[in-house]
């Protein structure tokens, strides 16, 4: 796995394309700087997958499952811990409709620098409950030091923020991959080093790093602390509410590495960690496409039927070119972890179908959840998360001691339920026909379930 964005976006919401200081567009028409802006997001994405699927690639072979799967375990509890600090401040500063001052942005990084500090001895204080409920130690030295990234990654917020007021996708963009790039590099040595572990824990501080030492040069935000109690309050009560599903939705990211690593173990971990990881690299594009939708949609908000038609056409589009990726390494599968990553692998490609599938059906929902942002609807997309996470994480409990890791490929898509809440949200406003979609959908995952059939069965059966 390579290293975690630290970016707070997610499979299904991510946070949108914004610039408060944008002129004006014409009904309908997307401004130049949103598109340039969406092409840097699109190109962003893309090559932070080639360079994601290369680290992977190069930790799987070198540092195999056990490893890996207590890597994931630590970096897993962490990066949830790391998508608190920044409590929707940085989102804040982006579309709050007054450009920031240095005031401004004193006070969000004092903010930000508290909860960070916070947090790492939240999770310090945690780790005697996590070597019970882990019944081992070994996760603990890799967990405890990639505690001290946390106010890395939210002090990396605050110039973030600044570079997307501006729309500075190209810079952004620069940034990001050459921290990325920086990781792999480490991280790959390191494996070869056989460093175990330690090699992805080391790649992905140096991820961390680098990002926030390359952006600080580039926003040119101050750099000292401040403190304005006017300016706290709707800081914290702008940045929470509308984070709050991208928080709650990011709860799901906790079911492997606690509930899997509990009744399964950390090869188990790494299994499941692996089969996820390929499937959201190859829809790794839906995160662009859900920041760009949100600045699209919001020039059509008040025209009823050209925003449906705009949402229908973009659901389409996302799932005929998502659903055959994911099936091309349905087919794939075995060649590529036989040949590529190494044949002990091989049990990732039980739970692929599953995975692969949660995230297809994802792709439909996850542009509604923009629309609902549009629309002024967070709570709706908070509500249908919140039911998610919690059939996904009862359906694990429950079967994941009984049919082993198939169980969590079974609560992938149980939770799939909870996004009824978004389409009936939607409704309420906008008709969205599925007509075009269900054909697609159902021969996607045909393919994806019969090309790994005789696999699930061999593993699981």
């Amino acid at each position: 796995m390579s290293p975690i964005d630290d970016r707070p976006t997610t499979n299904g919401d991510p946070e949108p394309i914004a610039a408060a200081d944008e002129a004006p567009t014409a009904p309908g028409k997307l401004s130049g700087e949103v598109v340039r802006g969406g092409m840097f997001l699109a190109g962003r994405y893309g090559l932070g997958v080639v360079v994601s699927v290369g680290n992977m690639l190069v930790m799987t072979w070198w540092i195999g499952p056990h490893a890996y799967g207590l890597f994931v375990t630590a970096v897993g509890i962490v990066a949830f811990l790391a998508s608190l600090a920044r409590a929707g401040i940085d989102t804040y500063l982006v579309r709050c409709d007054t450009p920031p001052d240095d005031g401004t942005y004193g006070t969000a990084t004092a903010l930000i620098l508290g909860s960070s500090l916070a947090l790492v001895a939240a999770g310090a204080a945690l780790a005697p409950m996590l070597i019970h409920w882990f019944g081992s130690r070994e996760f603990l030295l890799p967990y405890l030091t990639l505690l001290l990234t946390i106010p890395v990654t939210g002090l990396s917020g605050i110039p973030m923020a600044s570079l997307e007021r501006a729309l500075d996708f190209r810079r952004i963009a620069a940034v990001e991959l050459m921290s990325q790039f920086a990781g792999l590099i480490v991280a790959a040595t390191l494996a070869y080093l056989r460093a175990g572990v330690w090699a992805p824990v080391t790649g992905q501080i140096t991820w961390q790093t680098f990002t926030l030492l390359g952006i600080l040069p580039a926003a040119r935000v101050p750099k000292h602390l401040r403190f304005d109690h006017a300016q706290v309050r709707p800081m914290l009560s702008y940045g929470m509410s509308l984070t709050a599903s991208l928080r709650t939705w990011q709860l799901r990211t906790l079911v492997n590495p606690l509930l899997v690593g509990r009744f399964a173990g950390a090869d188990e971990v790494a299994f499941v960690a692996l089969a996820i990881r390929i499937a959201e690299a190859l829809g790794a594009f839906r995160l662009a496409a859900g920041r760009i939708a949100i600045a699209a949609l919001a020039r059509l908000q008040k025209r009823g039927e050209e925003f449906a038609r705009a949402l229908e056409q973009a659901l389409y589009l996302q799932v005929v070119t998502l659903g055959p990726l994911l099936c091309l390494f349905a087919v794939s599968g075995p060649f590529v972890i036989h040949h590529l990553i190494g044949a002990r692998w091989m049990p990732s490609l039980g739970i692929y179908p599953f995975i692969a599938a949660g995230v297809l059906v994802n792709s439909v929902y996850n542009l509604q959840a923009s629309a609902l942002f549009v629309i002024g609807k967070p709570r709706t997309v908070t509500n249908a998360y919140s039911i998610h996470v919690i059939l996904l994480v009862l359906t694990t409990v429950v079967l994941l001691p009984r049919i082993g890791i198939a169980g969590y490929g079974w609560a992938e898509l149980t939770a799939c339920l909870g996004y009824a809440a978004i389409h009936a949200g939607l409704a309420r406003t906008v008709a969205i026909s599925y007509r075009r979609l269900l054909p697609w959908m159902s021969a996607f995952a045909a393919v994806l379930f019969v090309s790994s059939l005789s696999l699930v069965t061999g593993f699981f059966g």
